[in-house]
């Protein structure tokens, strides 16, 4: 991991209509990078997220035999019904984004504030996953900014332990906590979360502190309710939504918006496709929507499957028999074990035809600048590939940052949907 020194500045609170009492915001969030011109593919940066993807959805199997409590929300019926587009704000509040840029883009990360009186930290916010976790001040080991428990009035700890354990040998320990959480203005008063007192193995390495799951309930490691869900349950958002928006290679920028989408960052309309509950056995625990899977220049499709789409996972992973059916149309391309399992690469100077994914009946192309993680090696002519094949189980893939740098992506509570317009 690269540790990286970034400026944060802090977002102002949006209100919707002054009647409906409910809320929108922009969230800053700089980048975490890992590739530049000339680039050489960084081999332990990816082994590191492989470790920890195959721990983050190789464990959703053992939800499926376990008893469920509140977690099944009902799409409501509102298909002419559009976001809260908080361009229609003259007084909206906005901050610029600062996105750090060394390789690739690897993570995106911004403000959050914990405790009475309110302590600043930050956090990585994590489609692919539904807990909060936190360092408290008397972490071993831990990447700051750190919370100071003992100086909040509404932090109340429990004897719940809180618990992560990656495969690369890195984790987290603590208790479940909880406190009030504000994220951009928007508040929950007793938000639960892990209070982690160790980090071993370079789990935290920075640049951010803690993390931010913005999944479904179902998948609660810790069983608190997560943040925009009880934002949504509240009925304290102008629309039950949140979006993303990601800047590339150092440009600014980026944001995460709760409980909006925001017009002046992408173009067209935004197209919404139905999450997909069938890939975890009934139960939605992903923003995981149907795809008719990648293809290269029109050609045949990879095979179908059920797409998480993952602001916390840099790269794309897809079934492996997927990615060996799309890269055997790329001109050049060859599996490349001596990289890693499931990579593949293809000539550094070829001239890629449109990479795309098929959701519904549209095609949504990949920059091919997203598409190069860079040299398989200094001075190699092969580059690597940024799709790769990786079998996490019943056919999902996991659609990360590569692809939502090029799309306006939209999560939507009330339609269980997630939606997709050209980025600008």
């Amino acid at each position: 991991m690269i540790a990286v020194s970034t400026l944060l500045i802090a977002s102002t609170l949006v209100s919707a209509t002054p009647l409906q009492r409910r809320s929108a915001a922009i969230v800053p969030l700089p980048a975490r990078a890992a590739h530049s011109e000339g680039r050489v593919f960084n081999p332990e940066a990816v082994r590191h997220e492989r470790l920890r993807l195959a721990t983050k959805y190789g464990r959703y199997s053992h939800h499926f035999n376990a008893t469920v409590v509140d977690t099944t929300h009902v799409a409501r019926t509102v298909s002419d019904a559009k976001p809260f587009d908080i361009q229609r704000r003259a007084n909206s509040g906005k901050d610029p984004l600062t996105d750090v840029y060394d390789q690739i883009d690897e993570l995106y990360y911004g403000p959050l504030q914990i405790g009475t009186p309110a302590q600043s930290t930050t956090v990585d916010f994590d489609t692919g996953s539904s807990d909060l976790w936190l360092p408290l001040s008397s972490c071993s080991g831990c990447y700051g900014p750190l919370f100071k428990s003992s100086s909040s009035s509404t932090f109340k700890s429990s004897s719940t332990p809180f618990s992560i354990q990656y495969q690369d040998g890195s984790g987290a320990t603590g208790k479940v906590a909880t406190d009030k959480v504000t994220v951009a203005g928007l508040s929950v008063a007793k938000q639960g979360f892990g209070a982690v007192t160790k980090e071993t193995g370079g789990f935290g390495g920075g640049p951010m502190a803690g993390l931010l799951g913005l999944g479904f309930p179902a998948n609660a490691e810790s069983g608190a309710t997560p943040f925009f869900i009880g934002l949504a349950k509240a009925g304290s958002l102008a629309s039950n939504v949140f979006s993303f928006y990601m800047s590339r290679n150092g440009g600014s920028g980026s944001e995460l918006c709760i409980g909006c989408t925001n017009s002046a960052k992408y173009t067209g309309s935004v197209q919404y496709y139905r999450l997909d509950s069938s890939a975890t056995g009934g139960t939605q625990y992903y923003w995981n929507i149907p795809s008719g899977g990648f293809s290269y220049n029109g050609g045949s499709s990879s095979g179908s499957f059920s797409a998480v789409i993952d602001s916390g996972t840099t790269l794309i992973y897809i079934p492996s028999a997927a990615a060996k059916k799309l890269y055997s149309q790329i001109p050049g391309a060859a599996a490349a074990p001596d990289v890693g399992q499931g990579f593949y690469t293809y000539p550094c100077d070829a001239k890629l035809a449109p990479i795309t994914i098929k959701f519904g009946s549209t095609q949504y192309a990949v920059n091919p600048a997203d598409f190069n993680l860079g040299a398989a090696s200094q001075g190699s002519s092969k580059c690597v590939g940024g799709i790769v094949g990786e079998d996490v189980g019943n056919g999902l893939a996991i659609v990360g940052d590569e692809f939502m740098k090029n799309w306006y992506s939209v999560f939507d509570y009330d339609k269980m949907s997630v939606g997709f317009a050209k980025a600008i």
